[in-house]
């Protein structure tokens, strides 16, 4: 481990530690009214503490790549709070010691320690990047080629100071030396590359001229691993640029998925479970209680017909399910052919109030509670229009590979409601994908957020 990575994983680790402790004694403050502890309570606050360590390094929650997102960091965090608080329940209950400390007390030390760590790691992560602007812990590159991936490589290191890397040279074969704009640092023949990366220290070397110079690559391969400089290999993807690229390794062989998909991770699939269920009981138990029977009577009253809609609807790995909704519309035979739209006619006095505050959706909380759907994920569409853009939008049945959700990034971001071209379910595929390739428990905590807003002020793609 460089030096300056050992700072930050020192200084972030202390930051957690700190933290963790300064939580347990507010919270024994809280509960007995002093900070003096006693020896039960010293020896629960080590077990804290080192099972933390342990759970930070199955997490590697201070190895994080300079590229980052800070959605991704924050959810690591919480994913290794919720796994530390697995761990010391656990560990109470098999000593059979679970009667000898405050649950109160406990509680306590981990809602004041997510809210402290979590701040902590956005304070930290903003001192990192203002740290590495400053000139500091920073890492010494060179790109290797003058194409597209080398100039896509090469915007990227000038677009931000704060990820830590300084460009310091691009090596050419005299003939492509002109392909492409690098203009804002030297530009050499890869003739010189062994001797500068030596005399100014280079710390990786990032390598994108194609993967048939077998010569150069082994050459740089073994000139790099005597002199202690990461190689970097730039594969030319172009042809998917648009797509996030994973490489698995099975044994030795490297195996590129052209889709990463966080779902497919078991752990991932249980938290946002775990999310669901708790998050659909507290409105089933909370919420729907003081809304049903209001709308419910409201709905009787103003129109004949069942209180609730039910209606078939694509499903994860494309299997159907009955979706609930409070009716919004009069009783109609082409309720499972036609999407509403603006004015529609169909639509009752109660039910435009109802669609436009997303109210009809909640009856959709006990769908989630059964199996059927999640919080956050693409809104599950009616069986006739997933038999028809399956055939006309090339990537239409990728949102299919996850749970429906009863809100979802396309929603959220104003593809909601009707969609009236092909283009405009294109769009809204296109978010769905995103979602389906860049989640997180923070993603649909930010998602949910961004739907009760839009409630708030209202959407213009909403009737």
């Amino acid at each position: 481990m460089r030096n300056t990575d050992r700072k930050m994983w020192f200084f972030l680790g202390s930051g957690d530690i700190i933290l963790i402790n300064f939580a347990f004694v507010l919270a024994y403050f809280l509960k007995f009214d002093t900070i003096e502890l006693k020896d039960n309570y010293i020896f629960l606050l080590l077990v804290f503490n080192f099972s933390w360590i342990l759970v930070s390094s199955m997490f590697s929650l201070y190895t994080f790549s300079r590229v980052d997102h800070l959605e991704h960091i924050v959810s690591n965090t919480i994913k290794a709070g919720v796994t530390h608080a697995l761990i010391i329940t656990a560990l109470l209950f098999s000593i059979k010691a679970s009667e000898q400390f405050s649950r109160q007390l406990i509680l306590y030390t981990y809602i004041i320690d997510f809210i402290v760590v979590i701040l902590w790691r956005f304070i930290a992560l903003a001192f990192i990047k203002r740290y590495r602007v400053s000139g500091y812990n920073y890492r010494r590159v060179v790109l290797v080629g003058t194409g597209i991936v080398s100039h896509q490589m090469y915007k990227f290191f000038q677009s931000s100071q704060s990820h830590g890397f300084k460009l310091l040279s691009v090596f050419y074969y005299q003939e492509a030396k002109k392909h492409y704009d690098f203009s804002s640092v030297d530009s050499k023949d890869i003739s010189e590359l062994e001797e500068f990366c030596i005399d100014n220290k280079i710390d990786e070397i990032y390598y994108a001229m194609g993967m048939n110079e077998d010569n150069m690559i082994h050459n740089l391969l073994s000139f790099s691993d005597k002199n202690m400089i990461r190689l970097r290999i730039l594969p030319d993807f172009s042809s998917f640029l648009f797509r996030k690229i994973h490489v698995n390794f099975y044994g030795s062989l490297p195996v590129i998925t052209l889709r990463d998909e966080p779902l497919q991770d078991e752990m991932n699939r249980m938290y946002k479970r775990i999310f669901d269920i708790l998050f659909s009981l507290s409105v089933i138990l909370f919420v729907f209680p003081i809304v049903f029977p209001i709308i419910a009577l409201i709905i009787k009253l103003t129109s004949k017909g069942p209180v609730f809609f039910k209606q078939m609807r694509s499903g994860v790995n494309n299997k159907d399910f009955i979706c609930y909704k409070f009716r919004s519309m009069a009783l109609n035979k082409d309720a499972d052919e036609l999407q509403a739209t603006r004015n529609d006619m169909r639509i009752t006095m109660i039910g435009k109030f109802i669609r436009k505050t997303n109210i009809d959706e909640f009856p959709q909380f006990f769908n989630v509670l059964f199996g059927d759907m999640s919080i956050v994920g693409p809104r599950p569409h009616m069986i006739k229009h997933t038999d028809e853009y399956s055939k006309l939008i090339e990537d239409y049945m990728v949102r299919q590979l996850v749970k429906p959700g009863i809100t979802g990034a396309a929603q959220v971001y104003g593809f909601r409601g009707e969609t009236k071209t092909t283009e405009d379910m294109k769009d809204r595929v296109e978010y769905d994908i995103w979602y389906l390739e860049n989640w997180s428990l923070l993603l649909d905590v930010k998602l949910i957020s961004l739907t009760v807003w839009n409630m708030i002020k209202g959407q213009k793609e909403a009737f």
